[in-house]
């Protein structure tokens, strides 16, 4: 075979190239192999559209909610008076849901006649949406990167075309934990499956209420869930139990592959190889395809059987509040949905581009942008820091496809897009909820766990919400993290002191893990022998200003918490009595003219000063954190700090408005010693004046 030509992305960008291989050339590949070998003359189908052309809306055709308790003769008597009629093409009706049409050039006026309509709650369009599939620069390519990273040239071993090592969703390392459960299913709302491909045969999940004793083909509906003979899933377009026709479902049969493929020694592998597919048709070259009324039916169906999750790699741009009927039923599934970002190169949070359903603002979406094999945001790739949540690989992606009219056979090919990289999250998900099934019934909190487990990426920092790879070995790290216990405090320079209290900065050594890192930190806290409380719930930085009382002793203990969730044990206790000096104490020395003020705002009812340049104040004692409290004001100026005889700044103790017991000068040790701080007056011109309200110290 000859060199490799590529296609200009420009020229790509409307024309998407899918290159396919002969499942007789593909040679047997380890689960840790880069990938397939460069096939021999002959075995590259020719190159096709890889996606559907978007042809829009169907202007007349309409989705109506009805109240709740409007009988059936009612709603018929209301779409009669607005002028709607029934569909062309298969009903969808779901609950008081149903799907219409209007007479050509009605349709403002039948909107308009059925939400003036008491029986209606809600009427919009029944919008259409598309393959998420984007074309790609290059006419060949090879190795699943995507899966396992090592730098390798991809494009059939182009040289130069290598990537980055471990830009990669760490399939290799997840497969020592699992490769997931049968029992996990997740549904793959697209196209259609082609479920006779030897990869995906096994992956196939069964209807139990429609198979044996040959339910499977009875034409009887066994299950009396509304649909016959629903083996493996149900198409939502033409209304049957195909959930594969040939010739158009190449789409969600590569997708279907990316997530699942078996893990057999041939073919490619899935990034969640042992898990089932249900498979849900809605999508395809039928214009009668593709309209929300269909995906609405999906998920309900997917829900009906207990799915916690769903593969959505197609979209559609629009408003969210074009779409409120799909918003609803995503929110109400009770599944995590993964969706595609979508292919326009564009900003989902701001346009004018905006992809739904993955930029619904929903806690159960992750949307899911596309990255080369270096880590780089794909030039197609939409993006957004609010409406993006993380990236997976999406570039030559090889996988599974069904066989077409000039192959007779299921193959292999290489695609780019969102859509591949939508897989690959839902992948990862599965593999969580094969080994923490409790997360597959909180979507919310497995989404938390994909999104918190991602591989830091760099180039896509910004440009979506994590600035993540999805990683599949770190989001099934269960190992807890170890949090080390306090290591110091000091009272914070610019708090204020109360009658009781002063604020008190606790820091704490970084915590530990094994897999995924620390993200965060929670701090318990405990007044004398009292119960513990958690006033900081989690935060990301390794220290937290705390009021403590003066005089009493407060305990402080840390928990860590890694970036797959898991939280650590509580930390040794360390135990604090901060203690205050007053002005006037033993412990105190001064020089040069000072004067005693007596006041109410200060901490022990009096406080000295001086105006004089060069007067000092000297304060012994013994301890790991001191500081020195005075008001500020208009009236007051600067002093120069000293430690240990050692110069360390100017305090500045003017202000345009005056505050009392401000703790102006502080400093910390990591242990308890003897120290000696000072104060010299430097007499500022206009202000020159120098308080000294008392001292705190930590033991």
């Amino acid at each position: 075979m000859g060199p490799v030509r590529r296609v200009p992305r420009s020229v790509t960008a409307a024309v998407a190239m899918l290159l396919v291989v002969a499942a007789s050339t593909i040679p047997t590949v380890s689960t840790h192999a880069a990938g397939p070998t460069r096939p021999p003359d002959g075995a590259i189908r020719a190159a096709r559209n890889a996606w559907d052309r978007p042809t829009g809306d169907d202007p007349d055709r309409l989705i109506v909610t009805f109240r709740g308790g409007t009988s059936t003769l009612s709603r018929h008597a209301s779409l009669r008076a607005a002028g709607a009629v029934s569909t062309s093409g298969p009903s969808v009706a779901i609950d008081r849901t149903t799907v219409v049409d209007t007479e050509p050039g009605s349709r403002d006026a039948t909107i308009a006649a059925l939400r003036a309509d008491p029986h209606v709650e809600r009427v919009s369009v029944d919008h259409r949406r598309y393959r998420d599939t984007d074309p790609t620069a290059e006419q060949y390519w090879v190795e699943q990167w995507g899966l396992e990273n090592t730098g390798q040239d991809i494009y059939q071993g182009t040289p130069d075309t290598g990537g980055v090592p471990d830009v990669d969703v760490d399939a290799a390392e997840a497969f020592a934990l699992t490769t997931g459960s049968a029992s996990t299913v997740v549904a793959v709302i697209d196209d259609g499956v082609d479920f006779s491909h030897p990869d995906l045969a096994a992956r196939a999940w069964t209807n139990p209420g429609e198979s044996g004793g040959g339910k499977e083909t009875n034409g009887i509906d066994d299950d009396a869930n509304g649909y016959i003979d629903d083996v493996h899933g149900w198409d939502f377009c033409h209304d049957d139990n195909t959930v594969h026709d040939f010739n158009d479902d190449f789409h969600g049969t590569h997708v279907a592959g990316i997530l699942g493929a078996s893990l057999d020694g041939a073919g490619v592998v899935g990034v969640a190889p042992g898990v089932s597919i249900m498979a849900l048709k809605f999508l395809g070259d039928d214009l009668e395809c593709g309209f929300d009324s269909m995906a609405i039916a999906a998920i309900h169906y997917a829900k009906s059987f207990g799915v916690r999750i769903a593969n959505a790699s197609w979209g559609g741009i629009g408003a969210p509040s074009d779409a409120p009927e799909l918003y609803d039923a995503i929110r109400d599934s009770g599944m995590l949905f993964v969706a595609a970002a979508g292919n326009d190169g564009g900003d989902n949070d701001d346009g004018p581009w905006t992809n739904l359903p993955a930029s619904f603002d929903l806690p159960n979406i992750i949307s899911v942008a596309a990255v080369d094999n270096r880590g780089g945001l794909s030039s197609f790739s939409n993006y957004g820091p609010r409406t993006v949540d993380i990236a997976a690989p999406g570039e030559g992606i090889l996988s599974s496809l069904p066989a077409d009219p000039g192959h007779p056979t299921p193959g292999w090919g290489w695609l780019d897009g969102t859509s591949m990289a939508t897989p690959h999250v839902s992948g990862v998900a599965a593999l969580v909820a094969s080994v923490l099934p409790a997360l597959a019934d909180d979507p919310v909190a497995l989404r938390a766990r994909i999104l918190g487990s991602g591989k830091p990426d760099s180039w896509t920092a910004g440009l979506t919400a994590t600035g993540r790879i999805v990683d599949g070995w770190r989001a099934m790290d269960q190992t807890p993290p170890v949090a080390a216990a306090p290591s110091s405090f000091r009272f914070v320079v610019g708090s204020q002191l109360s009658s009781t209290a002063a604020t008190v900065r606790v820091d704490w050594p970084a915590g530990t893990d094994d897999q995924t890192g620390i993200a965060g930190y929670g701090v318990g806290q405990r007044a004398g022998l009292g119960p513990w409380t958690t006033p900081v719930g989690s935060t990301s930085s390794r220290h937290a200003d705390r009021p403590v009382p003066i005089g009493a002793s407060t305990s402080f203990r840390i928990r860590a918490r890694d970036g797959a969730g898991n939280w650590s044990d509580w930390s040794d206790a360390t135990t604090i009595t901060p203690a205050r000096y007053q002005e006037s104490g033993v412990k105190v020395t001064y020089h040069g003219t000072w004067r005693t003020f007596r006041t109410s705002s200060a901490s022990g009812g009096r406080q000295r000063y001086a105006t004089h340049k060069g007067a000092s104040v000297t304060f012994r004692f013994t301890g790991r954190s001191v500081a020195i409290v005075a008001p500020r004001g208009a009236s007051r100026g600067s002093a120069k700090f000293y430690v240990d005889g050692v110069y360390v700044s100017t305090v500045d103790l003017h202000r345009s408005s005056w505050t009392p017991r401000n703790v102006v000068a502080a400093r910390s040790w990591k242990s308890a010693g003897s120290h000696t701080i000072k104060l010299v007056v430097l007499a500022t011109p206009g202000h020159p004046r120098v308080d000294v309200d008392g001292f705190l110290v930590i033991p």
